[in-house]
């Protein structure tokens, strides 16, 4: 028995040590940890004891933002230069092509105009003019050929006129 009240009053002692200095380990952890965090927050922002993916993953992202900015100034920076160059390159390839169409416009109404008189001619020659007389109507009988055999004036046939039906002798079929 002795040895059991022996062993309360040691555990007793023990949880009263602890209890007692509680406050002052959370007081000084406390202290510690803000500390940390504040130092922790401007040395590394993936945390106190990251995975290294995330520190390779924060690097990787810093460095990348770097890279754009850097080359977004870049760019604005070649933009201001060649932006002049390119509104003047703009203005003389709109002079040229308005330059262009005029000649172009030009060029196609001479050629529309050429292109009606050849046709005209051509018309002419094969139909033949409406100021022009119309072209003689040749007539032979049907059993004398037409190659080689000079032409005979044909009568005018006049619309109220009935003209007789040559018959030369023998009908073939």
């Amino acid at each position: 028995m002795k040895k059991m009240k022996a062993a309360l009053i040691n555990s007793t002692i023990i949880t009263s040590a602890i209890l007692a200095s509680t406050p002052l380990f959370a007081q000084t952890t406390t202290t510690t940890t803000t500390e940390t965090a504040t130092s922790t927050q401007q040395a590394a922002p993936y945390g106190d004891n990251p995975n290294i993916f995330k520190v390779l993953t924060q690097k990787a992202q810093t460095a990348v933002q770097n890279t754009a900015e850097r080359v977004d100034h870049a760019a604005q920076k070649g933009i201001t230069k060649v932006k002049p160059k390119v509104e003047n390159a703009w203005e003389e390839t709109k002079d040229f092509a308005s330059e262009k169409s005029v000649i172009a416009i030009e060029k196609t109404q001479n050629t529309a105009v050429k292109v009606n008189k050849k046709l005209n001619e051509t018309k002419d020659g094969l139909i033949g003019s409406p100021k022009d007389q119309p072209a003689p109507i040749v007539s032979h009988p049907l059993s004398q050929s037409s190659t080689g055999v000079e032409s005979a004036p044909v009568q005018q046939i006049l619309p109220n006129q009935i003209q007789p039906v040559q018959d030369n002798g023998s009908t073939k079929l």
